[in-house]
């Protein structure tokens, strides 16, 4: 069979779509682990699978009681964030797939408030965490690293910290943190206060974004196509793209692989730096 090749600037990678050693149907999300394991999170039945780099199984974490599994993320020192849609809630797992801890109430969505439908979480190095709530509510909230809630950022709106949807979060090695403003068609750039320093364009409807080892962003959308964005001035520099209708997760390796959960139809597809 003929290898698939795309490029993003300067950079070519080998497609790469059947290198998982898994059922990965109903896949929504994935995240590089500190460990260099690769998460991917599937909403049916609720659960991580735990892949080893080279595609190998290697574990399986249910997540009997979380409603709609959406977005999942790389905890700094070992585990995972999983934000539950429907469930109003965030789940902290450690590095064997033990639940440490929770924040949110699940029969209490609040509006503007923790949490109405959140997309997705993040942890600092410090152990703060910033929630975007973006299917019902329209800010992104940040939390202590005792997990007190600092208060929400953002309202209603297509202006500077205004969100329609945002959908996720990555952040930068320099503490810049990225959201997938989606339904305004963006990703809003802020300071590690909350501070609008800009934003990325042009994309529709981002879905996913992350940060490669080098600092250039790359961002999934919906036309369907991943891109990637200068880290020195946040100039589109390349673009590709994906098979399915829309990559809805995104991370990168340190190794430069790229792990894209593309979903209709579910794939875990990995891009291999050529």
């Amino acid at each position: 069979m003929q290898t698939a090749y795309v490029a993003l600037g300067a950079q070519r990678y080998r497609v790469e779509r059947n290198w998982a050693q898994a059922d990965l149907g109903s896949i929504c999300s994935v995240a590089v682990l500190a460990d260099g394991r690769i998460a991917a999170l599937l909403r049916r039945p609720a659960s991580i699978i735990v892949l080893e780099p080279e595609g190998r199984l290697a574990a399986q974490w249910l997540l009997a009681d979380l409603l709609c599994p959406h977005h999942i993320s790389a905890r700094p020192g070992g585990g995972a964030l999983v934000a539950d849609l429907d469930g109003h809630q965030v789940l902290a797992l450690d590095g064997n797939g033990g639940e440490q801890w929770r924040l949110g109430e699940p029969g209490r969505p609040r509006w503007q408030e923790p949490f109405n439908h959140p997309t997705h979480a993040l942890e600092w190095p410090d152990g703060g965490v910033w929630v975007s709530d973006g299917y019902g509510n329209t800010v992104v909230h940040r939390f202590d690293a005792g997990r007190r809630w600092l208060g929400a950022m953002g309202e209603p709106g297509d202006g500077p910290l205004q969100f329609s949807t945002p959908h996720m979060l990555a952040r930068a090695a320099d503490g810049t943190v990225l959201v997938a403003d989606r339904e305004n068609h963006r990703v809003q750039r802020l300071d590690g206060q909350g501070r609008y320093l800009g934003e990325l364009r042009p994309v529709h409807k981002p879905m996913a974004v992350a940060v490669l080892p080098q600092g250039d962003v790359l961002v999934s959308d919906q036309t369907a196509s991943l891109s990637r964005f200068s880290a020195q001035d946040g100039r589109l520099i390349g673009r590709c793209r994906i098979q399915g209708v829309y990559g809805h997760g995104l991370a990168a390796g340190v190794d430069g692989c790229i792990h894209v959960a593309e979903m209709l139809p579910d794939c875990l597809t990995r891009l291999r730096p050529d």
